[in-house]
């Protein structure tokens, strides 16, 4: 199975929302821990963002942990005594089941959940529904993906008529990634493949999930492939017949430039897309190699402009940005450095735009202590500008935890 690596170098909605009240007050950027992960039965490295549903509650994903130590499915939901973490699944692993689930997961109508893992089946991952139930929930294996397609921290997406779509970052024709639908039929979902990746100027390994534009076009990163193999920016288009047409909309060229784009894009409400690449931006940073940057590429004729947002710097405001940036009411980006900060385990940060530019601003430095450390996972929006996220390590037996911030994001 596939790990992803960190460069050390270099309840209802009311109740949910009351219980995020008693710091919402406050706007100070002031941490809560929701859940301290133990190890055990509850989980462990918690390799998701939280997913939001209806209700208020939150759902993610831990990679280890669980009775077989494949990995759970838990959701966060609001007591009398505070927020609490349920297992809703446990991971068997084997062949009849998943196994260490990674990326974010998908709330679809009527409370059912879908997501990826990294394991199990034949040992290479599968597509999972969990399906609720008065009793608790069940498990459907979609689809059990075949050696080498790997589909690492991507999860799924759904289009208005229920088909969900997901990238391997292998397999494929020519073994460098794929993109794929699970087609909903009237007697469940049948996978379709609809592109492969053929590295050169093509790209390759694509991770991190993918987005829709209004259109329905999808959009996504590969980390690699390209002239400078520093990865690339790329747009799928349905061209009728079930067949879909890749554009790249750019091509790192390493450096300065950008290395390594491995999350899932954001898109304002202009059309124009943001992302990170893990390295690259500041050569002065990481030895040459770059602590990483937030991009912006922006459209104009059918002609995609790459502007770097901001470049890291290691200390103070973090180094290595694994995930991608949520955006607030007011368009200010948020995301979060799995490396850098004041201790070294990376920051959760704010970029707000400035007259003619960009500004960025450390909300909190991970100390990789009681308040999580090492954070690659996307943040959550929930009521009142409320924030969320894991932290994959630290807390008190280092197993991660999730965490709020009060009222940091404009509503």
């Amino acid at each position: 199975m596939q790990r992803k690596l960190f460069c050390t170098c270099v309840c209802a909605a009311f109740v949910f929302v009351a219980c995020m009240m008693s710091f919402a007050s406050n706007p100070s950027a002031t941490e809560r821990i929701l859940h301290t992960f133990t190890g055990g039965n509850d989980g462990s490295e918690p390799d998701s963002g939280l997913a939001l549903d209806s209700f208020g509650n939150f759902y993610g994903t831990t990679f280890f942990g669980g009775l077989a130590n494949a990995g759970v499915v838990y959701r966060i939901t609001r007591t009398s005594s505070g927020p609490k973490e349920t297992v809703i699944y446990t991971f068997k692993g084997g062949t009849s089941d998943g196994a260490n689930p990674s990326g974010s997961l998908l709330i679809a109508p009527g409370g059912r959940i879908f997501g990826t893992t990294t394991g199990g089946g034949q040992g290479y991952g599968v597509v999972f529904e969990l399906i609720p139930s008065s009793s608790g929930y069940t498990e459907k294996l979609l689809h059990v993906f075949p050696r080498g397609e790997d589909p690492v921290n991507a999860g799924v997406i759904m289009d208005k008529n229920g088909n969900l779509y997901g990238e391997t970052a292998g397999g494929g024709a020519f073994s460098d990634g794929t993109i794929y639908e699970m087609e909903r039929t009237t007697t469940g979902y049948k996978y379709v493949l609809l592109y492969s990746f053929a590295s050169g100027t093509d790209g390759d390994y694509p991770s991190g999930g993918l987005i829709f534009d209004s259109a329905g076009n999808l959009y996504g990163t590969t980390a690699s492939g390209g002239p400078g193999f520093a990865g690339d920016v790329f747009e799928l288009k349905p061209a009728g017949n079930g067949t879909w047409t890749e554009s790249i909309l750019y091509t790192f060229t390493g450096s300065s430039d950008g290395v390594n784009p491995e999350s899932a894009l954001a898109m304002d409400s202009s059309g124009n897309l943001f992302g990170t690449t893990v390295y690259g931006g500041d050569t002065s940073c990481g030895g040459g190699f770059g602590c990483g940057e937030v991009f912006e590429l922006t459209n104009s004729g059918g002609v995609w402009t790459k502007t770097t947002v901001h470049a890291f710097t290691d200390t103070p405001d973090g180094h290595a940005p694994m995930a991608g940036v949520t955006f607030d009411a007011a368009g200010n980006m948020f995301g979060t450095t799995s490396n850098g900060g004041n201790s070294g385990s990376g920051v959760l940060y704010e970029i707000s735009p400035t007259t003619g530019g960009w500004s960025e601003s450390v909300v909190h430095s991970f100390s990789n202590g009681a308040d999580g450390g090492y954070p690659s996972t996307p943040v959550t929006f929930g009521p009142k500008g409320n924030l969320f996220g894991t932290a994959q390590f630290g807390g008190t037996t280092g197993d991660g935890v999730a965490y709020g911030f009060a009222g940091i994001g404009a509503q």
